[in-house]
């Protein structure tokens, strides 16, 4: 029998080896290197020259410490769930952000992962508890912590809490402002409702504006304009001088002495007016006129959308329309309306220097037009327009500054204490930032006893001036009473007070910012703040195409960015009720930015085209959305936010169309004419309505619109029983005035 040799006995990777040791160790007597783990691995011999067994002895040695650190973790959540599982047992039947977190680590199912960067719960589908480590994986992926949890995974399997956490966070008054607003206008499909008897739906007032902030906005906030002479001041700052109409008609310049040719009423039948320059025009002019009958019609045909006993008005106002601005505050039978215009083109471009207009400061006379409606009280909380009485053209403010790119009206409640006595009506303080490059704060009065005549005043200081210093001003916000928050072209936010009176004495030197900060990297093109919830968060946009969200109280570290976009929105909102900001990006999609979760934006409808204009209501959650193609509609977002499966809905009101002509007619018009469709049906606004826009091999195309038939500009009324109110301003000169609530 033949015996084969003896094979050599393969000895074991965990026995024993005495450590070698060496004569002339280097790092003897290092303290750091006493440890076990240190001792078990050489590290003194090369890499090339260790043998399989030595690698294989490291890794059992990391194996091993793994397998003991996992053993004590697992010890230790399983003290911290039966920790819970009792704090969860004595909790009440309401759900609360601690009932929340117990729910999921008590039950056996869930994996709570706590690798950085994510920190999700995740449920396992064996049922088995995985094991958790706190250190990052061998595959050596880079993480980025947000501080937060995984969002995407809230909207594939996650509970409508985490969903909602994430949105709104887990203070107790937030979440208590959201569920009161969810309450009073999550059932509004698109046009906001007026107010029922006991308040419970339709509009009202921001739940985190609460009745007690109001009344101390409106008193003590303007302690200092009418007890601490503040009125004083600005009316010694503000220089007018009153012009004859002749005079003030030159800063007028319209486009156009002709009037504009329009075409509206029912579709099939709309009937052709001539608007005159500062004049108006009822709607239901349209729909009673006899050639807006057909044949088989006695009465005139009723307006859609049930506006039975209201109507609206349309405005010429001479120019392409730059910004519209309703005044709060007004609660009375008067509402005011500030519409500022564009420059008319010069025709004759031989000679002109090269220059880019953002960049560059520009002085023309131009205007500001103050124009006001009437009203009739329906009801205790609601007023509608007086179709008796057309609106006028209250005040005409001339200046030299250049056309006023941006105006805002000072938000804050306020109650008009001794104006009145002194026989003016006060407006308001109007912020704005004309082309010269300045912002500037003007102290809006009226005189009593000439409702009907049409004042012109020319401003040649206002009541606060400010500019930074080798730049531009090019948008400005109301912080609060007496602080504005203001972009600039280079990029940097701006802050002044016009309070104390050292800001308001005219001086040849400029006031100083109190806060001057870079904020992007080029220009500021819109901003927006949280208020009344959380004033001191400020949201800019910039060419860039970053979105910022910044904290007042830390400017430099306290901010967050949003992902890129390629065109950047021209204007940004803040929405209470979502608590995020909303803006109409390049993809023709309405999105938000929710303040806790900024850098994720949520979709929630879809625009007809691109969309040039956003107006937010200040007494409901509907937005009304202006596009270039001259589609004017109404949504509301709340419903598609909070209920990402439902399917958001929007109402067209009218559709503005500009049609250009080369040659002079005979009657004289060579504006143009212009078409106005109304009468349109609530439709389901998807996200995918582009789908079946036209494509050349896979390139979807764009449309390029007349610049005259674009909405400009839109503004929801600020009072409760006038907010459904709605302005519209569009390039042909056009004003649309009318009430939408229903």
């Amino acid at each position: 029998m033949q015996v084969s040799p003896a094979e050599p006995v393969r000895k074991s990777g965990r026995a024993r080896q005495p450590n070698r040791k060496y004569a002339n160790q280097t790092f003897t007597g290092l303290e750091a290197l006493d440890s076990a783990s240190e001792q078990e691995v050489d590290l003194s011999q090369p890499l090339e020259q260790r043998s399989d067994d030595d690698e294989f002895d490291e890794l059992e040695a990391l194996e091993d410490s793994d397998e003991e650190e996992a053993e004590a973790e697992e010890e230790q959540g399983e003290e911290n769930e039966d920790i819970i599982s009792s704090a969860a047992s004595d909790a009440s039947g309401t759900m609360t952000p601690m009932r929340h977190s117990d729910g999921a680590a008590s039950d056996p199912d869930i994996d709570i992962e706590s690798t950085p960067g994510e920190g999700v719960l995740q449920r396992n589908p064996t049922g088995t508890r995985s094991h958790v480590s706190g250190r990052p994986t061998k595959k050596g992926n880079a993480t980025h912590v947000r501080g937060i949890t995984d969002l995407g995974k809230y909207h594939s399997k996650g509970a409508k809490s985490d969903y909602i956490y994430s949105l709104f966070g887990n203070a107790t008054p937030d979440l208590v402002h959201m569920a009161r607003s969810r309450d009073q206008w999550c059932h509004e499909g698109t046009l906001p409702r007026r107010p029922n008897g006991n308040g419970t739906k339709g509009m009202h007032h921001y739940f985190s504006h609460t009745d007690e902030k109001r009344r101390m906005e409106a008193t003590k906030g303007w302690d200092w304009y009418y007890d601490h002479g503040g009125q004083q001041h600005m009316s010694k700052s503000q220089e007018n001088v009153s012009l004859s109409a002749d005079e003030g008609v030159t800063y007028l310049a319209p486009s156009s002495d002709s009037p504009r040719t329009i075409f509206m009423g029912p579709y099939g039948r709309q009937v052709r007016f001539d608007l005159p320059i500062l004049q108006s025009l009822p709607l239901r002019e349209a729909w009673r006129h006899p050639h807006a009958q057909s044949d088989t019609e006695i009465d005139a045909p009723e307006r859609p959308k049930s506006q039975k006993g209201e109507d609206g008005w349309l405005l010429n106002v001479g120019r392409g329309v730059r910004c519209v601005e309703w005044a709060p505050n007004h609660a009375g039978d008067i509402q005011y309306l500030a519409v500022s215009t564009f420059r008319p083109k010069n025709k004759d471009t031989s000679g002109q220097p090269k220059f880019s207009p953002a960049f560059t400061a520009q002085s023309f006379p131009a205007s500001i037009q103050i124009w006001s409606f009437s009203s009739t009280k329906a009801s205790e909380r609601r007023s509608l327009l007086d179709p008796n009485r057309p609106p006028c053209l209250r005040l005409v403010i001339c200046t030299d500054w250049g056309d006023a790119k941006h105006l805002r009206w000072c938000p804050m409640p306020r109650d008009f204490r001794s104006d009145r006595q002194e026989g003016k009506i006060p407006i308001g303080l109007l912020a704005g930032v004309w082309t010269d490059g300045h912002v500037r704060v003007l102290d809006v009065h009226l005189d009593q006893g000439e409702s009907q005549r049409t004042s012109f005043v020319k401003l040649t200081a206002a009541a606060f001036t400010a500019k930074p210093p080798s730049t531009l001003c090019t948008c400005v916000i109301w912080l609060s009473q007496t602080d504005l928050a203001v972009g600039c072209a280079n990029g940097y936010l701006a802050l002044w007070s016009i309070y104390p009176y050292p800001a308001l004495s005219s001086s040849a030197s400029l006031p100083k910012p109190n806060l001057y900060t870079p904020l992007h990297a080029s220009y500021i093109s819109s901003l927006s703040s949280a208020y009344p919830l959380l004033p001191h968060l400020v949201a800019t946009t910039s060419p860039s195409g970053h979105l910022r969200l910044t904290s007042l109280l830390a400017p430099q570290t306290d901010y967050v960015l949003a992902p890129r976009l390629r065109h950047p929105p021209s204007h940004i909102h803040f929405s209470e009720p979502c608590q995020a900001f909303l803006a109409a990006d390049e993809t023709e999609t309405l999105r938000l930015w929710p303040i806790r979760r900024f850098f994720s934006p949520l979709s929630v409808t879809r625009c007809p085209s691109q969309g040039l204009a956003v107006g937010v209501g200040q007494v409901h959650a509907s937005v009304i959305l202006g596009c270039v193609d001259g589609t004017v509609c109404v949504t509301s977002p709340m419903r598609k936010f909070l209920f990402p499966r439902l399917t958001s809905w929007q109402c067209p009101i009218f559709k503005h169309e500009f049609a250009r002509h080369g040659v002079r007619e005979d009657d004289g018009n060579e504006g143009g004419r212009i078409r106005i469709t109304e009468g349109f049906k609530a439709q389901e606004a998807g996200l995918y309505m582009g789908a079946g826009k036209k494509s050349v091999e896979g390139v979807v195309m764009a449309t390029i619109y007349e610049e005259e038939g674009q909405v400009r500009c839109v503004s929801w009324g600020k009072e409760l029983d006038v907010g459904g109110w709605v302005a519209v301003g569009m390039g042909s000169g056009l004003v649309r005035v009318e009430d939408v609530a229903i």
